[in-house]
């Protein structure tokens, strides 16, 4: 038994959704035994120093290995012109067998130019190599690259030129298949080392439940093996999301959950998520991926399995379609043994929210699509207009209307930090959306628990719980500032399998 003495630990009540903050623990077996405890004889005391101790945290919505790909050198996130954009390629690694770097964004581009494949004909013309935007929604390649992935020419999303020659940009159906048949191209030893670089970042950052977004690899046998991979690499709890419409499948591999990014429509900065009103910066209002039907029959299926099922929606004529698809399956009442969910929900309406709680939708949002994307001036404004853009992640809204909110960051689109992303939600460009700091760490931790129908073992500080927690440098919680919050160390079970002064320690 061990006794942490001397912190600030924050107990939340789920009956009161208030926290209660002790000033020691008592952990034994794993699990937290008491709260407010004393150490008595023979019982390790563990000294915090009054750091602050909250439950672990939770990414509801990560892409983990493409997390380890593009950390370093294959991250283009820093780019902010088209001259920049050529240089960086140009500096790409070489030494790895296939090239894939993300993260580009000409939304925050100064010069108003448009990414191009130009840069990657020009420095890796006979590599296979592809550059994928950072909402994942469009990608780059060379002529080498798309003439091997062998795409049908008549597939949608396949952009030309005036002379009728592919670009290299890619959208849409072209997209998604492109990127899945370039993924599986790549050597098993590259995609696990990426996996154990995102790996080691997560448990830096206290992202010790990982809801990982599994996607394109086809056979069950495929995602087994992927899901066992994730096991493999030791210390976390890993919560696969087979990003597939097939609940019979998730409960074949023993999932409770399916989907995650099943795309009803795209994404903003691509232009391709689905509205009800025109874009304001180009034309027309974005694609719905699938029909009505569609959407339907994956739903019930997943109803009638006690499968929760997700989807990924983004703009109001998707999240329609969504809600929608769910009065039909539930007949505008809860499901009474599943825990449905909604992705990203952006841009909803005070009408959709109010149908969500009625559901009992959980929303997997990320606050720090807000911090990059929110501000005046920015791509929600670009894209939408001054109006429609203080509408989108109306986080306050969703909260006071009844809602269960889960956290994300949908890594490597906003960096794999749940401590930025409850900054953004309490630093929200639209100051009726903040949350409160504690409100932050509910969506990171128990509620997001619920989300992984884990919360009777974790996601909160409590006797007969998990001892899954971290340990911050500083308060947030009162008053300290998100940016300058530091994870010193994560525990899971018990075990500390990160400390700051020994990044190895899993």
């Amino acid at each position: 038994m061990r006794c942490f003495i001397n912190c600030r630990a924050y107990a939340f009540d789920p009956v009161s959704r208030h926290y209660r903050r002790c000033d020691s623990f008592l952990v034994e077996d794993g699990r937290f035994v008491a709260l407010d405890a004393q150490a008595g004889v023979g019982i390790e005391t563990i000294d915090l120093g009054g750091a602050t101790v909250v439950p672990a945290f939770s990414d509801c919505h990560v892409h983990l290995t493409d997390t380890g790909y593009t950390l370093g050198a294959r991250d283009l996130s820093g780019v902010r012109d088209a001259r920049a954009f050529a240089a960086r390629i140009a500096a790409l690694p070489r030494d790895e067998e296939v090239l894939y770097a993300a993260n580009y964004d000409e939304a925050r581009w100064v010069d108003g130019a448009i990414a191009s494949a130009a840069p990657l004909e020009r420095e890796f013309a006979d590599r296979l190599a592809m550059l994928v935007r950072v909402d994942g929604h469009s990608s780059l390649v060379n002529r080498h690259t798309l003439a091997d992935l062998g795409l049908a020419p008549s597939l949608e999303g396949i952009e030309r030129d005036a002379g009728g020659a592919p670009t290299g940009r890619l959208f849409l159906t072209a997209n998604w298949t492109a990127q899945a048949r370039f993924l599986a191209k790549i050597p098993s030893a590259q995609r696990r080392a990426a996996d154990h670089r995102a790996h080691a970042l997560a448990l830096a950052q206290g992202a010790l439940h990982l809801h990982v977004q599994l996607i394109g690899l086809g056979s069950r046998e495929a995602y087994a093996a992927e899901i066992a991979a994730l096991r493999e690499l030791g210390a976390a709890k890993w919560h696969p999301k087979v990003c597939e419409r097939d609940p019979a499948l998730a409960q074949s591999l023993g999932l409770p959950y399916i989907g995650g990014d099943v795309f009803l429509d795209g994404s903003l900065g691509s232009g391709t998520a689905a509205l009800r009103e025109p874009y304001c910066d180009r034309p027309g209002n974005g694609n719905l991926t699938l029909n009505d039907d569609e959407v339907f029959a994956y739903f019930a299926e997943a109803e009638a399995l006690g499968i929760s099922a997700g989807v990924h929606a983004i703009g109001d004529r998707a999240i329609e379609q969504c809600i929608a698809a769910w009065e039909r399956v539930l007949g505008g009442r809860p499901s009474a043994r599943n825990r449905h969910f909604i992705e990203h929900f952006e841009l909803a309406t005070p009408d959709q929210i109010a149908r969500c709680v009625r559901l009992g939708i959980f929303l997997s949002m990320q606050p720090q699509f807000d911090a990059v994307w929110g501000a005046p001036g920015g791509m929600y404004e670009t894209r939408l207009g001054s109006e429609r853009s203080r509408s989108m992640n109306a986080l306050r809204s969703a909260l006071d209307a009844g809602a269960v909110l889960c956290g994300g960051d949908d890594s490597p689109v906003c960096p794999l930090s749940p401590i930025s992303g409850m900054g953004a939600a309490c630093e929200h460009n639209v100051t009726g959306e903040r949350l409160s700091p504690l409100e932050a760490l509910t969506m990171y931790t128990y509620d997001a628990a619920r989300l992984a129908h884990a919360e009777g073992t974790t996601g909160a500080l409590a006797p007969g719980l998990d001892a899954d927690f971290v340990v911050l440098d500083r308060d947030p919680f009162d008053g300290a500032p998100f940016a300058q919050t530091q994870v010193l160390e994560t525990w899971m079970n018990g075990t500390r399998v990160y400390s700051v002064d020994a990044p190895s320690a899993a």
